[in-house]
């Protein structure tokens, strides 16, 4: 049997705001890809998203060649690391040009040696496409999502709360104190051939149906048209933000 291989490609649209936020990457070298949704006047959302992706993808070159057997707890503080050191440096830079609310959400897929990893924090998703089901593999860091969780707020009161939106959980917060408060924001991943997983910035997720994503991914188009077709699916269907999708596909190869 081959080894297990990927593919990926992705999709941005402006949408109707006056400038796109969203960044996303792709690197199938180091196995890191990648979505950052910015946030902050004065095109700060911007300037945080490249930057999460440049700082993320700096420590990734370095991570992906870990020895192997590696201790998976020990990758995963790593990566929490990472996240931490990054969030410190939007944060100092927010400092430096007197943007107090430069942010952006992240969500990856990345591997480690022989390992996969994902992590999260924000309201960007990721949902994992798997013989036609399609399952997400991170909770989203939303006031009306922890609401739920608490049991404080009804699932249909949270789809329609202002409170969807307001992130308690992003990169550039002042309120992540240690590299300890992120371990549960990164998780193993272990893929198997014919997977698809999309990451998906809240432009996207929150204005398509998960049924209408294995429905696309049934065409059989190559990636990038598959991408392309999400996007434009969600700004049909309503959304008014920023709208990116992020496509990874494992098979079998030689």
């Amino acid at each position: 049997m081959g080894a297990l291989r990927w593919i990926a490609a992705a999709d941005s649209q402006q949408g109707l705001r006056h400038n796109n936020e969203d960044f996303f990457l792709l690197d199938p070298v180091n196995g890191l890809f990648l979505l950052a949704d910015g946030m902050g006047g004065h095109q700060a959302g911007e300037v945080a998203s490249a930057m999460a992706a440049k700082e993320i993808q700096r420590a990734w070159t370095h991570l992906s060649d870990l020895p192997v057997p590696a201790n998976p707890e020990k990758d995963r503080g790593e990566i929490a690391r990472t996240l931490f050191a990054t969030n410190t440096a939007i944060r100092e830079a927010a400092a430096i040009d007197g943007q107090a609310k430069m942010g952006t959400t992240v969500v990856l897929l990345g591997r480690m040696g022989q390992r996969w990893f994902v992590a999260n924090l924000g309201d960007s998703e990721i949902w994992l496409i798997r013989r036609g089901k399609v399952q997400p593999l991170l909770r989203v860091h939303t006031m009306a999502s922890e609401l739920v969780r608490q049991k404080a707020m009804s699932p249909k009161d949270a789809a329609h709360s202002p409170l969807r939106h307001r992130l308690y959980r992003y990169l550039g917060t002042s309120d992540l104190n240690t590299v300890a408060d992120l371990n549960e924001d990164v998780k193993p991943f272990q893929p198997v051939a014919g997977d698809c997983l999309l990451l998906g910035s809240d432009g996207l997720v929150d204005h398509i149906r998960k049924e209408q994503v294995v429905e696309i991914l049934d065409r059989g188009a190559d990636l990038e048209t598959t991408a392309r077709q999400l996007t434009q699916l969600a700004i049909q269907q309503g959304s008014p933000d920023n709208t990116t999708g992020v496509l990874i596909r494992f098979f079998q190869g030689p």
